[in-house]
């Protein structure tokens, strides 16, 4: 045997308890299982640690970690996702069919098990300008790579449910080769939701509450609880678990590098659910088992003999102490990604630049701490672009592929009493939104992502903290470590500015995206995501 595992508490994912066995491992597989203690070239004594596949992230945005795949990999593994299903829309809506081809071939050289569910939706819809495109040929061509797993979230729900030829098509082409069709449906209606569902989609990570997953489950749905940055599925949602335990697996779906290294990954999702009473062979398999069975990745399937060893051994509180990998246990080493030169020089926005005018007096976009869900608000008729006492703000999108479309209204939520941030990681056309006090400080923030050819930054005055994302103006070459110690310096430094949420820049990332309700601001307007058109003017 090349590796020995003896004395784990090892998960039965049928039976939903532990047995105290010794796993031998040999070419990658899982060779025997013994209830005596194996003889291998390396052993583990795992006296009092408990052994489980692999956990699996069944939706996430890679790029929402500032990282490449390989970075991601390194964040993640050692916190025992050894399983991904990436929606790579982020890198697509920047470079198309080439920026997509360059993140498959970077996760090859990875430690982990890393899927892509094929971005449907780039863009997301023609109400945003975005520098790539994937159309019907492009789908057609990555459908047919074994990593493609699934169609990815299917955002325009209106398209969808009028049965938009070119959506319907994708959902064809996707069945016709077995893959799954990811949805993303926020707060639907009945109706609306089941012709979501009729159409062909069959999974969906958008919901808060437990209502919500069991309307959802009862339609039809496999569901994912998603536990990310800005977004959090509440503590009631849980109990949904108990109740339908092969219809439920876990997502971050976009979780920032800082929050997966100091609060954890999936690993988090697992030891939430244990605290809130679930059986731990029961999270266990909703962290791990339901997602690889769902996602059809049976060769990873249990503890048992000839299935490929991707296995992880947590402590009693359930945190990841060792990942195993192919057999082998898992030494984290940071690898450089080579992305083609010209991803390094994406951002090309006319100067000098001149901010836009606020064309919408009484209306503002209302922020929630931890929800991606914005209100639109009726406010008394502001003359000014800024009203520090109000916490009205001035909130900016500027067009960063060349075209020279700009937009502003007003914000209520950030609580800045001072400066300004900005960021070119922006949901998902990933054009420059920026937050201010005055138009001085927005232009300081923009200006700074242009020097850094994107990033993320705050200005407080002469001081400005910043990260460079220099590949697509969304993602770095740096370790998941030095990417962390950034972020943390971008919240402290929102925070100095007076900003109360838990996540600044994650949602400001997320107000230029115009299918999240209820109200967004794209490049060309303030957008009315329910009734999914542009506000009209008020002036």
């Amino acid at each position: 045997m090349d590796l020995a595992i003896n004395n784990a508490w090892v998960v039965d994912f049928e039976k939903l308890d532990f047995n105290r066995l010794s796993i031998g491992i040999k070419g990658g597989l899982i060779a025997r299982i013994s209830q005596n203690p194996i003889k291998a070239k390396e052993v583990i004594e795992a006296d009092g640690l408990y052994l489980s596949t692999g956990l699996i992230d069944c939706h996430c945005h890679i790029e929402s970690t500032h990282l490449t795949p390989k970075g991601f990999a390194e964040a993640v593994v050692e916190k025992g996702t050894l399983f991904a299903v990436a929606d790579c829309h982020e890198i697509a809506n920047v470079f198309g069919r080439k920026g997509l081809e360059f993140f498959i071939n970077d996760a090859k050289d990875t430690e982990m098990q890393l899927k892509f569910a094929l971005p449907s939706c780039v863009p997301a819809t023609e109400f945003a300008t975005s520098g790539g495109k994937i159309d019907l040929e492009d789908v057609k061509y990555f459908l047919g790579f074994d990593d493609v797993v699934s169609l990815g979230e299917l955002m325009n729900v209106p398209g969808v449910v009028n049965r938009d030829e070119k959506f319907m098509k994708m959902i064809e082409l996707a069945k016709r080769k077995n893959k799954r069709i990811n949805g993303h449906a926020p707060h639907l209606d009945v109706q609306t939701l089941k012709l979501y569902k009729e159409a062909g989609v069959e999974d969906d990570h958008e919901s808060y509450d437990y209502d919500e997953l069991k309307q959802k489950i009862e339609l039809g749905f496999f569901v994912f609880l998603r536990e990310g940055s800005s977004e959090h599925s509440t503590d009631d949602a849980y109990k949904i678990i108990k109740e339908h335990p092969d219809k439920v697996a876990f997502c971050s779906d976009d979780k920032s590098v800082g929050d997966i290294l100091e609060k954890g990954h999936i690993d988090y999702n697992l030891r939430k659910a244990i605290s809130l009473g679930i059986n731990p062979a029961l999270a266990l398999k909703v962290a791990s088992f339901n997602g690889l069975k769902y996602y059809g990745l049976d060769e990873f399937l249990g503890i048992k003999k000839g299935k490929r060893a991707y296995l992880v051994l947590f402590d009693d509180k359930f945190r990841p102490k060792i990942s195993i990998t192919d057999g082998k246990i898992y030494k984290s080493t940071h690898k450089k990604s080579k992305p083609p030169k010209e991803f390094l020089n994406s951002i090309k926005v006319k100067t000098p630049i001149e901010l836009p005018k606020i064309k919408h007096k009484n209306i503002a976009i209302g922020l929630e701490n931890g929800s991606l869900i914005t209100q639109k608000l009726s406010i008394e008729r502001q003359e000014k672009e800024f009203s520090i006492k109000d916490d009205i703000l001035k909130l900016v999108v500027i067009e960063r592929y060349g075209h020279n479309n700009k937009a502003a209204c007003f914000v209520k939520g950030f609580s800045l009493k001072k400066g300004a941030m900005a960021t070119s990681l922006a949901h998902d056309c990933h054009n420059i939104v920026a937050v201010g006090t005055s138009d001085e400080k927005i232009k300081t923030a923009i200006l700074t992502i242009m020097e850094m050819q994107g990033g993320q930054v705050v200005v407080d005055g002469d001081k400005i903290t910043r990260l460079a994302l220099p590949i697509g103006g969304i993602v770095s070459n740096d370790g998941a470590k030095d990417i962390k110690e950034s972020v943390i310096a971008l919240k402290q430094a929102a925070k100095e500015l007076g900003c109360k949420l838990d996540d600044p820049l994650g949602m400001l990332s997320f107000l230029a995206l115009e299918v999240i309700p209820h109200i967004k601001l794209t490049d060309k307007g303030l957008f009315d995501v329910d009734k999914f058109c542009y506000i009209e003017e008020n002036l």
